[in-house]
């Protein structure tokens, strides 16, 4: 089968199997090819379509948006006689709005002009592109993609919030390496953990280091690292996770504990003397049963406050430190 253009034939099998949209148009805009890939993505039979122009009204139904769809198209054509990935959104037969990427190309056979037109349909391309900018905009850690030579591509909300430098000031830039390590001394130390790491795995995992952020303050950030593309198109994905709570809640809790040790040094050790004398006493025969009783009583007493001010000592610790890690958590609330 083939579709007569006039002046010679173009395959339609060529036209019928394309997995993109394609369609044959004279320079007035009549259609004179429509391939099945056109019928399946805007609803219309090649029977609707071929011989006739209002197609076009059909799939851009909204003047106002069809006008502004002419209007670009006529700037471009003043320039060119074609366009390569025009984008605009289109209405469906079913009134299911789609994406299409457009390319045409003019061809002249015999006297006369046709323009071959492509359409890409990137509907589900653009609603992933969409779902992952969401995600990476709404991810509370860091995120940033880096090219070749660490210029900052991609700065998500977080690395603005944890940072304070918005992306106006860091994309298309690396100056943000020396805003956030100010100092030469450990900026060099960190660039040369990083190269050590990189030169053996190509990436990093867990790799803490301490930021200070535009108002100043310090910052402990733990890194993840990815190679992503391949080649001249190979780029760095870096996510930050912001531990700085969570360390100052590590640091608070060993305070914590070490002041508690002290605190029960002596009377676990006043327990243990206590103790001592009462066997001491047992084996020289010198006291008897009920008064034995009555001291070991006396050292029940004595450790029970002792686990008691421990007990209080951990909910305190617990309530005044939310960021304290889980399994430290754990241990604190058993009995």
């Amino acid at each position: 089968m083939t579709v007569d253009d006039g002046s010679g034939c173009i395959e339609a099998g060529i036209l019928e199997n394309a997995l993109v949209m394609i369609a044959v148009l004279e320079k007035s805009g009549k259609i004179i090819a429509w391939n099945h890939a056109a019928e399946t993505i805007t609803g219309y039979s090649s029977e609707e379509v071929i011989g006739d122009t209002t197609v076009w009204k059909k799939l851009y139904p909204e003047e106002k948006y069809r006008d502004s769809v002419t209007t670009r198209i006529a700037v471009i054509l003043k320039e060119k006689n074609y366009f390569e990935n025009f984008e605009t959104t289109i209405r469906t037969k079913t009134g299911v709005s789609r994406i299409i990427l457009w390319n045409t190309k003019e061809i002249s056979s015999g006297g006369k002009v046709r323009v071959i037109t492509a359409g890409l349909d990137i509907t589900r391309q653009k609603e992933l592109d969409a779902f992952r900018e969401s995600v990476v905009e709404n991810a509370n850690v860091l995120i940033m993609v880096l090219g070749r030579k660490g210029e900052v591509i991609l700065w998500n909300t977080a690395a603005e919030e944890i940072t304070g430098y918005p992306r106006a000031e860091v994309v298309g830039s690396r100056e943000i390496w020396k805003q956030l390590y100010p100092d030469p001394a450990y900026r060099k130390t960190v660039t040369r953990k990083i190269t050590d790491i990189i030169a053996s795995q190509r990436y990093f995992e867990n790799l803490d280091t301490t930021i200070m952020d535009k108002s100043g303050e310090t910052r402990v950030i733990s890194w993840n690292t990815r190679e992503i593309g391949a080649g001249t198109d190979r780029l760095a994905i870096a996510i930050g996770r912001d531990i700085t709570e969570q360390r100052k809640a590590e640091m608070a809790l060993v305070a914590y504990m070490t002041e508690m040790a002290m605190r029960i040094r002596q009377p676990i050790g006043i327990i243990r003397d206590n103790l001592r004398d009462v066997t001491e006493l047992i084996r020289a025969k010198k006291i008897s049963p009920e008064e034995t009783a009555l001291l070991l009583d006396g050292q029940v007493r004595n450790a029970s406050q002792v686990m008691a001010n421990v007990q209080e000592f951990q909910k305190a610790i617990l309530e005044k430190n939310r960021a304290i890690p889980e399994a430290y958590r754990k241990f604190l609330e058993g009995d």
